[in-house]
Parts: structure tokens; C-alpha cells; sequence
């Protein structure tokens, strides 16, 4: 290899990438001083997966099914690893080399000075694309949140487009190689939603380099090379197939497939189904259309959902001219006011950007421009979700696979990647047709001079938003009432004894009800001149920037000699691209001070980051009772702890992050030898700080089962203890209101296994799901009007989860009728109200015994049907028609012998033939069950139980979950791994053959 030439060739890139090496350096400065960030979605992964990583260190085997979280799912989701891409050891040994958050960085600016070397862009101009693709504050924000795969999946893009433009515009071999190369990395990054939506961009690339090959009559060459990138595409899904193939076989299981659910808890139709993920989960985080102006000023709606005394416009506000008093109450509202619920930060690409972009539509002879803008907008408008449902709509219903993704929002990476795509080849078309735009120079200084005044014109006359969204103007115009509805449930002796407020007196209740008003509109006041501040500081931030910029553009212009002109415009250009972007990356993954001054805002010593979750006082209390009740476990959770202790002190872990590591094996040892679930009310369903040390019924995963999301909607967020009964729920940890928890003991969890003795069938999945509850009639016995879902009635027969309202004659607001689903069959209770407006549900017993007639009747209930899990089975009429019969004596006895994640052994004795029900989550993918060794049929039972029927007699019952087809893809992987491997080979080759060609043709 001639070393010498290629640095002779690349010098200046080289150049460039040092130079990038020491400026994302001191960027991370934190992460050279032992800190790492504090990410949330990193956290609540190693809270998923901790139990798999121990269990493959203790063992060597892939379980292929975890148990720690949401009862258990497979791990394919979680964690498991790849048998036969070899790409995916070399990216590892990458982040070994360099870590993230800095490695993710680099990685940005590695794939995009790739992208500008195959398109032979000037080095310093590759430079400018790159600072501005990987320093886009969408991409510093989804780090700092633990979204690192999708910052990784993000980073491969623009060697990609590369490749594929190559391919087509100069060296068909060598650009159909990097194709497969560059898209097999972005495959096994294994984010699936980041490569869809980069699918639109070479979609509507690919349609013009078609549009050209007719036109200049070179059909045959676009079609092999097309034939070409379509071959090595497939190359790197097969590659990745252990990803993808097993994802998309649990994803027709999970909440992105379909519902076999078609109502919504309260028991009306739903309107938001699709094939995939539900329409308001899909568009729950809308991009709004005036918050797309965030690309060009980042600061237009605010920054992150913060209060603003903690947002980086703390200081500006604190030394603005605002009185005082305003100051003070600004200070605690929402720096952000865009339509999502909730933000980390704006998506922020630029005012240098957006200008060399729209530049590049004006005067760029490239016709790529046109498709590159209409895909860019395409996803601008797509990123609006919610707020331009008609074309959302449109691709949930028709576009292909667009309704298993969620967060719509995501897909302004694409406009992160076209942007300064569209820029750069603008700018290296300009220098290097000089003297043709000199020709055009009054034309260039009108859009110069046209951009400048929109902005201008933006800043004086506002995004027409209030500094608000709709959601503070509907909860502060519905002020009033709120406050009055609030004022009038209050306990009347206890207004008086707060407030010295007489509830019975209109005038001193309008009076009071107005001061507290009063008091949250000027608060809300002043939130709003404080945004006022904010934006029009981001609006002259920006117009800032684009006057310099359009200054550089202007001694371009005028410049007599070419070589100083562009030397003046590249320089000029990176040091205003790296003043406009650094600043506001760094504001949300920088060194940035947290409130207290005591710490970094992002970062957290390493060896936390690493081990960042603590044990409780509940948990140690499970522990101590496990061992209390079997006495052995002691001395497992003893061999855990030393080898909790040996890790520790290998790695110097001093504190917290000993401590952590530490309680991570003793617990896993306590997990491991034992089999019951524990719910922590603390997280419930969106944490899974307990799945890291239990089996926990709770978890954190974007794409849950579909069965165990369905229940905790229907059944589990109502607290429904008959069914965290037969999930063998056996501890509950509550918390404190010390911030510490407790664990409390379960006493009618029903264990591993159990027999029942009759079957209840139902016909669809929406009667089967409610069956788990209590079904109530009610009836209205006041005098009022009893409303079910807004809807007055008479009589009603609800499940619990409806919504009913009682108004009550001569009251201004109707009044919750509360239910429980602790009620046996057959109970009869009153929905009443006492002298004090108090509301409670008593037994009709104790309302019978009332001869002081305290209360006031208002609905009558019944509880026409109750779940009972002890001796009945709730199924489908499907899988009922499997059975032998539906009554069982439910004589017999099972108990659980051994188990592991991926293997469950019972012993059953039982008397006649008999249905067992297990306290084991039903997938019907990989899970077979074996009677004495024979392969019996798993029946789900419960809405996501599974059952079997079992003959007389004693027998051995195992439950075995394997995947044939991890196995069989693993080797295609590895197959497909050597086949591109020696493409590359091949490429290497023609490419020697060629330049020793070209050698001895000098000779």
C-alpha cells in the first residue's frame, strides 16, 4: 500500500479529523474528568437487562426470554446477543476505543466527511456539513436522554447517501460496496425506525438519478446498479436478520402490531386502531408547525420542559428589565411552550444552514436539489403528526409499516441530514463556479438581503403564539370554574378553619375564588413577557448570524482574486458554523452547572452512570423475608455479594456505585432461586429500577407486549387484586412519604400453579379482558341524573373502568361515582351522599341499619359478575373448543421444581383429569410444553395466562422456550458476514489491479 500517497491524497481530511478529535474533546471535557451522563433510557434499559447479563456471565447461554420485567417478554427486545454479524464486534470495539457520548459524536463526523470525500467536496466544506450534522441539538439531546442507538442509527446516514450517490454519479463497484458496507452498520445499530424513515431520502434520491438516466438515455447502467445496491441491501438484512426477522416476529405480538382489543377502558368503541400502534400513541410527540421555525432559531418556543430559573435563559431573564416581582414569578413557570407534553430541548439545525440551503435552491445547477427539498419537507410535515393529521393519516393507513413507529417527531433527523446535504454541495458548486455566480451577483444579494428580512420581519411581528400553547390557554380560560370546582369540595368546617371562608356565602366564595385567579394570571403574565424575552433573543441570535454569514458572502462576491475569496468564505463559514452550533449543543450535553452549583447538570461520576441503580429498604426487606421463609437462600445471596465485592474492588468502585454493583448480585442470586413477581407503586409500568432486582411485573420498554399493555389499561392500573393474584404478585412496594418504600406481603397471591374447576368462555377478546374485573348494574335512586360517559341513564350495566358521574340537584358540577372491584358476586351496595355533600359506596346491610337516615341514596349497584382466579378460567371460545370438557373437580396439587428463564419444571399430582393454570405469561412464539416429555399444547387462558389440561395421575411438567430460528439466522448472518467481506476483498483487489495498471502504463 503507498502510505505516503494516501496521506499525500487525504492530508487534508486527516487535518480535519484531528482537528474535530481535540474540539469534541474539550466539548466532553466531563468524560476525561470520570464523569458520565446521566441517561435516563440507558438507566431504564440496564434496569431491564440486568438479569440477562448476569445469567449469561453465570452460565454462558443466551436465555433468549427474560423474567425481570412486565411478567416476562422475549430478550431479543432487551438484550441478546449476535451470533454471526461481525460488523457488530467491530462497532463494539469502536465504542471501545471511543466511548459515548464522544464516540456517537465522532461517529457523526466520521460518516459525514465520508459522505463529502465520495462526493469529492472540498475537505474544509465537508467540514462545515459535518459540524452542523453532528452538533444538531436533536442529536445532543437524544444522547443525554439514553437514546444512544438511535443517535448511532443517525450517525451512519450520510456515508450512506455517500455510497448510494457514488454508486450512480462515479464508480458503480465501489459505491454498490460501501452501500452494503455503511447500511449493514446502520442495520445493526438495530434502531429500525431511523433507517425506515432514511428509506424516504434514497427513495426520492433514487427517483432522480432514474429521472436522469432517461433523459441523458442510460437506462441500462441505472438499472445495474440499482439491481446492484438492491443486492447488497439485502446482503446487510440478511446480515442483521437475527435483528430483524425476530423483531418482526414479536412485533405482530406487541403494542406495534395489531389489538385484538377494539374498545377502550371505559367501554366505547375505538376510534384510534390501526394495523400497528394506535393513531394518539403514534403522533403523542407532534412536532408543532410554528415550532418548526426551531430549526432556524432555536430558542422560538422555549427550550426544555424546565422551569425557566433552571434553564440556560435563567440569568438572561434574572438581568432583563422585567419588574422585579415578574422576574421572581417567571422565574418558576415552563421555559417551553411548544405543543409536545414534554421536551428536552429544541431541534436546531441552523441559520447558516438553512441559508446555504435555500441558497443552494436559487443557484445550485444540480437538479438533486429539487428532490432533496421535497423530501425534506415531506418530513417536516410528517413530524407535525397530530397537528396535520390529514397526511398523517394518510401514511398510518397507506404507507407501509409507518404505523409502527411512535414519536413522529424522530423523523426531522432526516431534515437534520438533508439540510446541510443541500448546503454543502451548494457551497462546493459556488467555489467552484466562481465566476458564474459573480454573473448573478445582484440575484444572490436579494436572497441574502430577502432571508435577513423574514427573519427581521419574524422577530417583530411573533409566531402569532402568545408565548403560549393551547393547552396553558385552555387551562387558564377555564380558570374560574376550575378554582370554583375545587373551592365548593372542599370540607366546609375546614374552609372555614384555612381560609375564614363561608362556603354557604356566593359573595365571599366569588371573592376568594377571584383573588386566587387573579394571583395565577399574573404569574401567567409574567411567564409570558419572560418568553417574550426569550424568543426575541433567539430571533436576534439568528438574524445575527445570518448577517455575518451574508457579510462573508458579500466579500466573496466582490473579491477579485478567486484562491483569496474562497479562503475567506471556507474560514469565515467554519468559525461561524462552529459559534452557531457549539453554543446551543453544549446547553444541553455540556458542562453545564446544575441548579445547585455542586455538579454537572448532565454528568455523574462513571462508575454510576454504570451502576446507577440503588437497592431500597423494601427491597432489602423482600430479601430478608425470602431467606426468613427458606433459611438456603442465604448462603447463594452470600456467594452473590462476594462476587458483587471481587468486581468492586477490580474496578476501585468506591460508595454508591459499590454498593450498586454489589446489591446487583446478591439480588440476582435471590432472583435466580426463587419464582414470584413484586410490583413497586412507585414505577409501576414506566420504570424498571425493580425489574433490576426482581421479577417484577412493572418494567420500562417502548414496545411491551401487546396482552400485558392491554391489562395493565384494563385491569392493573385499577388495582385489580384478583388479577395481580393470578400473576403471583407477592410483594408490594409502597412508598414512603420519607421517600424510602416498604414491602408489603401479598397474602392471596396464588402462587406458580394452580387447578381450577370451571372455564367461563367469552367470545371476543374486549368480553374476555373485562371478565377479569367485576360487572356492576347500576341504577339511579336520587333525585339527580347518573351520567356514563357523559351520556344520562337510568339503569347501566359498566365494568369499572367508565366514567360516571352523578349531578346532583342544586350542585354546579357533577360528583365521581366511585366503584371497587374488591366486591364478591352477588354484593349490593349504595353510591350515596351525607349532610356534609360527602360521597362514599356502602353495603346495602349498612344503609339498612341507618335509621337516622344520614345518608341519601343515589345509585344502587350490584355486582352481577365477579373474576374469580381460584377456581375459574377465564378463555376465548377459540380455545375452549380445545378442551376435553369445561368442569374439573380441581383435586390435585402442582408445584414448581426448578426454574430458570428459559426453562420452568413443576410437579402435578392430580386426582381425574384437570386444567392448570400457570402464573407464566403466554407468547406463542418459542414457549413448548412437555407432559412426562410429550409436547402438549399451551392454551392461553386469562387474557394472557397459560393453561394446560392434564390426564389423572402424577406427572413432570416442563415449559422450555428455545428459537430454532436464532440459530439457523445466526449462521445466514455469519454466511452473509463472509459474502461481504469479500466483496470488499474483491474491490481491493480491482482497485490494486488498476493503480499497478496505471504504474507500469507510466513506466
Amino acid at each position: 500500500m503507498d502510505i505516503k500517497g494516501f496521506f499525500q491524497r487525504n492530508w487534508m481530511y486527516l487535518t480535519i479529523i484531528g482537528m474535530m478529535l481535540i474540539v469534541t474533546a474539550m466539548f466532553f471535557k466531563p468524560q476525561f474528568e470520570g464523569y458520565g451522563v446521566k441517561q435516563h433510557d440507558t438507566k431504564e434499559a440496564i434496569g431491564m437487562s440486568n438479569s440477562i447479563r448476569l445469567y449469561r456471565e453465570a452460565t454462558g447461554d443466551e436465555p433468549k426470554w427474560s423474567d425481570s420485567g412486565f411478567g416476562g417478554m422475549p430478550a431479543e427486545q432487551i438484550s441478546l446477543e449476535k451470533q454471526g454479524n461481525w460488523f457488530a464486534i467491530i462497532t463494539k470495539g469502536y465504542f471501545n476505543l471511543f466511548p459515548q457520548p464522544i464516540g456517537l459524536i465522532l461517529l457523526h463526523v466520521f460518516s459525514f466527511l465520508i459522505f463529502a470525500r465520495l462526493l469529492k467536496l472540498n475537505p474544509w466544506v465537508g467540514l462545515i456539513g459535518a459540524i452542523i450534522f453532528s452538533f444538531a441539538s436533536y442529536e445532543l439531546i437524544v444522547i443525554q436522554a439514553g437514546h444512544v442507538i438511535k443517535s448511532a442509527a443517525a450517525a451512519f446516514l450520510p456515508a450512506i447517501l455517500g455510497a448510494f450517490i457514488y454508486a450512480f454519479k462515479t464508480n458503480r463497484l465501489w459505491g454498490i460496496i460501501l452501500s452494503g458496507i455503511f447500511m449493514t452498520f446502520e442495520l445493526t445499530m438495530n434502531h429500525v425506525q431511523i433507517t425506515y424513515y432514511f428509506l424516504f431520502v434514497l427513495l426520492f434520491v433514487g427517483i432522480y438519478f432514474f429521472v436522469e438516466a432517461i433523459r441523458e438515455k442510460k437506462l441500462k447502467g441505472f438499472l445495474i446498479t440499482s439491481a446492484g445496491i438492491i443486492g447488497v441491501f439485502l446482503l446487510a438484512f440478511v446480515i442483521n436478520s437475527e435483528n430483524i426477522i425476530l423483531t418482526n416476529d414479536y412485533a405482530k405480538y406487541s403494542i406495534r402490531g395489531a389489538n385484538d382489543v377494539t374498545i377502550n377502558p371505559d367501554g366505547t368503541i375505538s376510534k384510534n386502531l390501526s394495523n400497528g400502534l394506535d393513531r394518539d400513541y403514534i403522533t403523542q410527540w407532534s412536532y408543532g408547525i410554528g415550532e418548526t421555525f426551531t430549526l432556524i432559531s432555536p430558542y422560538v418556543k422555549g427550550g426544555a420542559s424546565e422551569p425557566i430559573g433552571n434553564s440556560p435563559f435563567a440569568e438572561k431573564i434574572q438581568n432583563s428589565d422585567l419588574p422585579q416581582d415578574q422576574i421572581n414569578s417567571a422565574l418558576n413557570g415552563y421555559s417551553y411552550w411548544g405543543t409536545q407534553p414534554i421536551t428536552s430541548g429544541p431541534v436546531y439545525i441552523g441559520v447558516i444552514a438553512f441559508l446555504l440551503a435555500i441558497l443552494g435552491l436559487f443557484f445550485m445547477k444540480d437538479k438533486i436539489k429539487w428532490w432533496l427539498f421535497a423530501v425534506t419537507v415531506l418530513t417536516i410535515m410528517l413530524s407535525w403528526g397530530k397537528n396535520f393529521m390529514g397526511l398523517t393519516n394518510f401514511f398510518i393507513d397507506y404507507i407501509p409499516a409507518y404505523n409502527k413507529f411512535r414519536a413522529v417527531t424522530m423523523i426531522l433527523v432526516i431534515a437534520e441530514l438533508t439540510i446541510p446535504v443541500m448546503g454543502v454541495l451548494f457551497l462546493n458548486e459556488l467555489l467552484k463556479q466562481h465566476d458564474q455566480i459573480i454573473a448573478q451577483k445582484k440575484k444572490f444579494m436579494i436572497v441574502l438581503g430577502g432571508f435577513v428580512v423574514f427573519l427581521i420581519i419574524v422577530k417583530v411581528v411573533g409566531l402569532d403564539d402568545g408565548y403560549t400553547n393551547s393547552a396553558e390557554s385552555k387551562q387558564y380560560a377555564g380558570l374560574n370554574e376550575g378554582i370554583m370546582s375545587q373551592v365548593m369540595q372542599m370540607d366546609p368546617n375546614q374552609a372555614m378553619a384555612n381560609y375564614q371562608l363561608d362556603l354557604s356565602n356566593p359573595q365571599q366564595v366569588q371573592q376568594f375564588v377571584t383573588a386566587q385567579v387573579n394571583s395565577q394570571m399574573d404569574t401567567y403574565t409574567a411567564v409570558k413577557s419572560a418568553r417574550k424575552e426569550i424568543f426575541n433573543s433567539s430571533m436576534t441570535r439568528s438574524i445575527l448570524f445570518a448577517i455575518l454569514a451574508s457579510g462573508l458572502f458579500l466579500i466573496f462576491l466582490y473579491t477579485k482574486t478567486e484562491k483569496t475569496a474562497n479562503t475567506i468564505l471556507l474560514v469565515g463559514l467554519v468559525i461561524l458554523t462552529f459559534a452557531d452550533m457549539l453554543p446551543v449543543a453544549y446547553n444541553y450535553l455540556g458542562g453545564v452547572d446544575d441548579a445547585s452549583g455542586t455538579g454537572y447538570k448532565y454528568w455523574e461520576d462513571a462508575s454510576i452512570s454504570a451502576y446507577p441503580i440503588s437497592a431500597t429498604k423494601g427491597d432489602e426487606e423482600i430479601l430478608k423475608s425470602e431467606v426468613i421463609q427458606n433459611p438456603s437462600l442465604a448462603s447463594k445471596i452470600a456467594n452473590g455479594k462476594a462476587k458483587g465485592e471481587a468486581l468492586a474492588d477490580e474496578l476501585e468502585y468506591t460508595g454508591a456505585a459499590r454498593m450498586n454493583l454489589i446489591n446487583s448480585y446478591r439480588f440476582y442470586e435471590l432472583s435466580a432461586a426463587t419464582n414470584y413477581r413484586i410490583l413497586d407503586f412507585s414505577g409501576a409500568f414506566s420504570d424498571s429500577r425493580a425489574s433490576y432486582f426482581h421479577k417484577s411485573l412493572g418494567g420500562y420498554h417502548g414496545a411491551k407486549l401487546r396482552n400485558i399493555d392491554n391489562l395493565i389499561s384494563f385491569q392493573l392500573s385499577k388495582t385489580n387484586n384478583k388479577v395481580l393474584d393470578m400473576l403471583n404478585v407477592k410483594y408490594f412496594l409502597q412508598p414512603l412519604q420519607n421517600g424510602s418504600d416498604t414491602a408489603i406481603i401479598n397474602p392471596t397471591a396464588l402462587g406458580n400453579a394452580w387447578l381450577v374447576k370451571d372455564v367461563k368462555t367469552y367470545a371476543t377478546a374486549n368480553d374476555e379482558i373485562r371478565a377479569l374485573g367485576n360487572k356492576f348494574k347500576l341504577e339511579n335512586k336520587g333525585t339527580g341524573v347518573l351520567f356514563v360517559n357523559k351520556l344520562p341513564v337510568k339503569t347501566a350495566e359498566v365494568y369499572g373502568g367508565e366514567k360516571l358521574q352523578y349531578l346532583v340537584p342544586g350542585r354546579p358540577d357533577s360528583i365521581p361515582v366511585q366503584l371497587t372491584s374488591g366486591l364478591p358476586k352477588g354484593q349490593e351496595a349504595m353510591f350515596v351522599m351525607d349532610v356534609k355533600g360527602n360521597t362514599n359506596l356502602v353495603p346495602m346491610m349498612t344503609l339498612q341499619m341507618d335509621t337516622a337516615k344520614s345518608f341519601t341514596s343515589l345509585v344502587a349497584l350490584k355486582v352481577e359478575d365477579s373474576f374469580d382466579p381460584v377456581n375459574e378460567a377465564v378463555v376465548l371460545s377459540s380455545v375452549a373448543s380445545k378442551l376435553t370438557k369445561k368442569k374439573f373437580s380441581g383435586n390435585g396439587s402442582i408445584k414448581l421444581l426448578s426454574s430458570r428463564p428459559n426453562k420452568l419444571t413443576y410437579k402435578a399430582d392430580v386426582t381425574g383429569d384437570q386444567l392448570a393454570v400457570f402464573s407464566e405469561i403466554y407468547y406463542p412464539i418459542g414457549w413448548k410444553a412437555f407432559v412426562d416429555g410429550k409436547e402438549t399444547p399451551i392454551l392461553k387462558v386469562n387474557y394472557l395466562l397459560r393453561g394446560l389440561e392434564l390426564k389423572d395421575g402424577s406427572h413432570k411438567i416442563e415449559f422450555v422456550y428455545d428459537l430454532p430460528k436464532y440459530h439457523t439466522i445466526g449462521m445466514v448472518a455469519r454466511i452473509g458476514s463472509i459474502i461481504l467481506f469479500g466483496l470488499l476483498g474483491i474491490g481491493v483487489y480491482y482497485l490494486w489491479r488498476r493503480r499497478k495498471s496505471q504504474v507500469n502504463t507510466t513506466k
